[in-house]
């Protein structure tokens, strides 16, 4: 018994609450791994779920979060730092998008998928502070998580690829910084459109997506957009992508679609400039517009017109990352969908857990009974194709078959 203590002392141990390696494992795993990713999180406000609630309640709330992270992210290591804290800690086998997108689904999911105790619907919203790439990857995520904390965001990442765009030292630096690199971008010609391939139709089909090159590397828009919105040079990126993949798709036998947000579909300018651009190279029957589900654009006529606009068009109109948030059938018939693409958190695990299985099932068949089609999103092993494939699903999207690729790679029929 007392060599056991001392190993636990040492070496950490399982919580016995959470199933999940403790504070001292995690600190031994950082320093004996070569892991170079790393995200701690934080439970908002989750002493008031033990005073409102009691701490046995509390408790199960640690439990389920617990799970829901390991189902989340199956190829990192999952730790329970203690209380509300947990840490996630990922290998360089892990694709650096494919571990922002995971962080990005998983700030969503927590925010707005209630967990159901006594009768109660509770919310578990996260903070997340990420580091990547640093040789001190946990002092890095600590001041991460601080920062988003003292200016009030969910989200603060640190990426040591791009000391110039995230430096940890300066939180109004870094935003000074990347303004500067987004307008220099824009004047030279640095956005680049990628294309992702979707699967399952007898033409092909592409999702397009922006990236910044900078300093010989491509950066994702999970480091850019926001930044971008907050110097207001969001909607000259919009307009990049919609010149570059009309331009690209004109004279291809393919169809492809583009992102809209909220701010995008309320901007006259950024809306005519689409309009013109579809008529000047003539996409609109192979044009979709993906809209996010979550935003509250069904709540703006401005945004019903606009999509029934298009409609008229031949543009046909896609809910991106469908069964997130406060998922309704209804939003679907109000924006007059043609495709529901599931969102990634349920369909990466769709082969292992049954609850998720129900829920994709259930809108399939929903889709089906009133004409509208589906894409899984985030397919990325055979397992989750064949299951997918089972439930009847459409179309297919996921590092099964490619990742996002430049338009000069693209292979075409």
């Amino acid at each position: 018994m007392r060599k056991e203590l001392k190993y636990e002392l040492r070496y950490g141990r399982i919580h016995p609450l959470t199933k999940l390696p403790d504070r001292q494992r995690f600190m031994n795993t950082l320093a004996n791994s070569t892991a170079n990713k790393l995200a701690l999180l934080n439970v908002n406000g989750f002493w008031n779920f033990n005073h409102s609630f009691g701490y046995t309640v509390g408790d199960q709330i640690l439990k389920i979060i617990s799970q829901r992270l390991i189902r989340r992210f199956a190829h990192a290591v999952v730790f329970h730092l203690g209380g509300d804290d947990f840490a996630i800690l990922a290998g360089k086998e892990v694709a650096h998008e494919h571990f922002l997108q995971n962080i990005e689904s998983c700030l969503w999911y927590f925010g707005y998928s209630p967990i159901e105790i006594a009768n109660e619907k509770i919310y578990t919203p996260l903070r997340i502070g990420v580091a990547i790439g640093y040789d001190d990857l946990f002092l890095n995520a600590e001041f991460a998580i601080k920062q988003a904390k003292r200016i009030g965001k969910d989200l603060m990442i640190y990426d040591a690829q791009t000391p110039s765009l995230c430096n940890p030292q300066s939180n109004a630096k870094a935003d000074l910084t990347w303004e500067n690199i987004i307008r220099e971008a824009l004047k030279k010609d640095r956005f680049e459109v990628f294309a992702q391939s979707i699967e399952g139709g007898k033409i092909q089909k592409f999702e397009c997506l922006v990236r910044l090159r900078h300093e010989g590397r491509m950066i994702s828009p999970y480091l850019f957009l926001n930044h971008a919105k907050r110097a207001n040079l969001y909607g000259a990126i919009t307009k990049v992508v919609i010149q570059k993949s009309f331009a690209f798709f004109a004279d291809k036998n393919a169809e492809f679609s583009i992102n809209l947000s909220l701010s995008d579909i309320l901007d006259q300018s950024r809306v005519d400039f689409l309009l013109e651009k579809m008529y000047e190279y003539n996409v609109n029957e192979r044009l979709t517009i993906e809209v996010t589900e979550g935003e509250g654009i069904e709540n703006h006529p401005e945004v019903l017109s606009f999509l029934s606009l298009l409609k008229s068009q031949g543009v046909k109109i896609a809910i991106d990352d469908f069964g997130t948030g406060y998922s309704n059938f209804e939003y679907l018939v109000k924006l007059q969908a043609d495709f529901i693409k599931i969102d990634g958190s349920l369909i990466k695990n769709i082969h292992k857990n049954a609850i998720h299985r129900a829920v994709v099932e259930a809108i399939v068949t929903f889709a089906q009974k009133v004409g509208m089609q589906t894409v899984a999103e985030f397919v990325a092993n055979e397992e989750i194709y064949l299951t997918c494939k089972a439930l009847e699903i459409d179309y297919f999207q996921g590092y099964l078959w490619s990742e996002p690729t430049p338009f000069e790679s693209l292979v075409l029929h």
